[in-house]
């Protein structure tokens, strides 16, 4: 592992969290007495369920250093998908900070958290070198395992540390450890780079599993500690851009604000920056090993999704982007895509020298009545832009005229104030795709009700079969006029 890490000193902090700072060679130290132990308790398949900590970094390090197949385990998932990625994976050892229905096994001596002993029904056979499987829940609720190399996941992290630039850089931790994105991102390349990574758990965050249920708490969790560095979805930025409207003062130390997740307009990346905001919009997915493409400081391109990393290259087909250089060794579950060349990105997309350009994803085209194509995406992103909504989903295959529904950022938002907002936003878009009626709801649609993916993506047909009857409703009795 150190001949991975060039840039760090043995003295530096490596890790910096409230349970105690760890230098490089402490870091070292621990990680490879925990190899030795995981290697002597015969670990083959390790998983992790728990919140943000160092030792969610030991043994993801450890496991890496000693061959052993890990497996992080999203917090949110419900009891269905965790029995499902146990079934997949069959770990011989999972590490966890709740209590579950498990045996106990023995005290590494060298974790906080504890240990359980699954039983292991079955061998399961992996795609050969796989190091960590990612599981995200897909737009169906239903988990997919990526199986990703050492060699899939150093290329990206190695690559974001030679495009960011920063040195010695300290990364401050917002997203779960489970998304591969944080996980790659937000922790091999700052250690990579010799930097400092800072974590902090749920509550320290403002979270509550995936939620940001406490912002002032992230906003003095960022000030106190004061980062070089984030990565963020668009509803976390929402939230900063808000907390800076309402008075919070970004830290000056703020060099590199990563943001991804969903297509993000132009104007909210300036929105951001007029708050001081030093964002710059991404674009990647689990089977590339998280990050694709990545405007910087020395490469910002608007409208882009930023340009492909150094390792990778890309093509399109049938207007489908198709990216190359490091594919992921295949689903777990589905022995038929094991060792592709290519990741079928699914996403709509045009590339001008290596610059990503997303326009929305080909399943979600809406093709309204008079025959054009529609892009759900970027209505999205253009009333997201507005900072009105925390969440906005429009509607409107084989329908006259396009139909949103949202959710304010503020509770009690009247209608005609929503309108209002609607009414600007439809000032720029030509009439065929201006939104002419829209649901507005009280609540967030959540994972939890199967609206949403992990990361906030809307699950479009679970949507539309929850509010069917107010969709067909509006669509009776509106005009398209």
């Amino acid at each position: 592992m150190k001949a991975l890490l060039e840039g760090y000193q043995g003295g530096d902090i490596a890790i910096e969290s409230s349970t105690g700072d760890l230098s490089y060679d402490l870091l070292f130290e621990k990680v490879e007495k925990l190899s030795l132990w995981l290697q002597e308790q015969g670990a083959t398949s390790v998983c992790v369920y728990a919140q943000n900590s160092v030792d969610w970094i030991i043994i993801d390090l450890a496991c890496q250093q000693s061959d052993i197949i890990f497996t992080p385990i999203p917090l949110f998932f419900s009891a269905m998908q965790f029995d499902s990625l146990l079934s997949s994976v069959q770990p011989n050892l999972i590490f966890s900070d709740s209590d579950l229905a498990f045996k106990r096994g023995s005290s590494s001596h060298h974790l906080s958290l504890q240990s359980y002993l699954p039983l292991q029904e079955v061998q399961v056979e992996f795609p050969l070198a796989t190091s960590k499987v990612t599981y995200t829940s897909g737009s169906t609720g239903s988990p997919k395992g990526v199986c990703l190399s050492k060699e899939n996941q150093l290329k990206v992290a190695k690559s974001l540390v030679q495009c960011i630039g920063l040195s010695k850089p300290r990364h401050l931790c917002l997203l779960p450890f489970p998304t591969l994105l944080e996980n790659i991102a937000g922790i091999y390349s700052p250690l990579i780079a010799g930097g400092t990574v800072i974590v902090l758990n749920d509550n320290e965050r403002g979270f509550s599993g995936s939620r940001l249920i406490n912002p002032q708490q992230l906003f003095s969790s960022i000030s106190q500690h004061q980062p070089d560095s984030l990565i963020l979805v668009p509803e976390l930025l929402q939230a900063l851009i808000f907390g800076v409207n309402n008075g919070w003062k970004p830290p000056l130390s703020l060099k590199f604000i990563a943001v991804g997740g969903s297509k993000i307009s132009s104007s909210l990346i300036a929105k951001a920056r007029e708050c001081q905001l030093p964002v710059y919009q991404g674009y990647g997915l689990s089977e590339s090993g998280s990050v694709v493409s990545l405007c910087t400081p020395h490469n910002d391109l608007e409208n882009s999704a930023g340009t492909l990393l150094p390792h990778l290259t890309a093509s399109i087909k049938d207007n489908e982007l198709i990216v190359k250089g490091n594919t992921f060794l295949g689903y777990l579950e589905d022995k038929r895509s094991w060792y592709q060349t290519e990741v079928c990105t699914g996403d709509i997309a045009t590339i001008e020298d290596r610059a990503i350009y997303i326009n929305g994803r080909q399943k979600n085209i809406l093709i309204n009545s008079f025959g054009r194509n529609i892009s759900p995406e970027w209505l999205e992103s253009e009333m997201l832009s507005t900072g009105g909504f925390s969440q906005v989903v429009v509607l409107g295959d084989s329908k006259p005229f396009c139909l949103a529904i949202v959710t304010p950022s503020t509770l009690n938002t009247t209608h005609s104030v929503i309108q209002k907002t609607i009414d600007q936003v439809n000032n720029s878009l030509p009439d065929y795709a201006q939104i002419k009626a829209f649901i507005s709801l009280n609540e967030p649609m959540s994972f939890a009700q199967g609206l949403v993916t992990a990361n906030g993506r809307p699950i479009r047909a679970a949507i539309m079969k929850k509010f069917n009857r107010q969709i067909n409703t509006i669509y009776l009795n509106t005009t398209a006029a």
